[in-house]
């Protein structure tokens, strides 16, 4: 079965989300390195490194991920928000190959008042900063609205012009993708996203599928998580979507909404059915 899993916590500790991985009977896992909303970040003692790395591969969590914090702004018109951002960037991801991730997500932030030169250009200077000897790598994750992360072309392009030896490919997230207009719940919107990435791309370079429905509809532009099933995509669109056979062996990873682990346990099942489904 392909690698299964789901964003964890790291409350009081980073291993605490060795500890949810291994409780919900996950494969793989992500994480943030700190609260997502502020800009101080922690520095982890070394031991606490290696213990993480030791249970990491007792439990075999591969691949493990690595969001980046939303603050991040490389293309901010204020220069202290540019400064912070890039300091943070390099940090974290410094971090996320410190404790061994593979793979660190970040969603580029769109400006509607620069047009995509300007955008590239000053993504680019913002990444000059991440050290190129790191292991980890930076997955491009798409968005439900923007001129350059939103559409599979735009997405592609964006890789392509944000050229840096650590960016190593995309993550597909489904409630964004259909958010920014892929119909996952019809044959005609499946077609057209398979269309676009080889077209535009390739599917080599998609690493990571974020599995989240959606509480507003297809072409809404609103970036919303639902549990799996319960919102606009549905099984069946899930099924449309993992039945795309390039996808067959991605690693999957649920960030849908979660008040308890209870919540990470039914929408884990409902994705295991649905691949059990497709692998029948």
């Amino acid at each position: 079965m392909r690698p299964l899993g789901v964003h964890t916590s790291i409350k009081n500790t980073i291993l605490n989300s060795i500890a949810e991985a291994v409780e919900l009977g996950c494969s793989t896992f992500q994480i943030f390195l700190h609260s997502p909303q502020v800009w101080q970040i922690p520095e982890f003692e070394i031991s606490i490194i290696e213990e993480f790395k030791r249970q990491r591969q007792v439990y075999g969590l591969n691949p493990l991920a690595v969001h980046s914090s939303y603050l991040i702004n490389l293309i901010s018109s204020t220069p202290k928000t540019i400064a912070s951002s890039r300091y943070l960037l390099k940090k974290e991801v410094m971090t996320a190959d410190s404790i061994g991730a593979d793979y660190y997500i970040i969603h580029l932030k769109d400006n509607k008042d620069m047009e995509k030169e300007e955008i590239y250009a000053k993504t680019r200077e913002g990444f000059k900063k991440v050290e190129e000897f790191y292991s980890c790598k930076i997955l491009l994750e798409n968005t439900a609205k923007s001129k350059i992360t939103a559409s599979i072309p735009d997405l592609f392009e964006t890789l392509e012009k944000v050229k840096h030896d650590k960016i190593g490919g995309i993550c597909i997230d489904t409630c964004h993708l259909f958010a920014a207009g892929y119909d996952l719940t019809k044959d005609e919107g499946i077609e057209k996203f398979i269309k676009d990435v080889e077209v535009y791309g390739d599917f080599k370079l998609i690493k990571i599928i974020h599995l989240n429905d959606s509480k507003t509809p297809s072409g809404s532009g609103i970036d919303r998580h639902e549990h799996i099933g319960k919102g606009y995509i549905g099984r069946e669109g899930f099924e449309k979507f993992l039945g795309i056979k390039e996808f067959s062996s991605l690693p999957l990873i649920l960030e849908t909404p979660k008040k308890n682990l209870q919540d990470d346990v039914r929408n884990l099942s409902v994705i295991r059915e649905i691949i059990k489904k497709l692998e029948s």
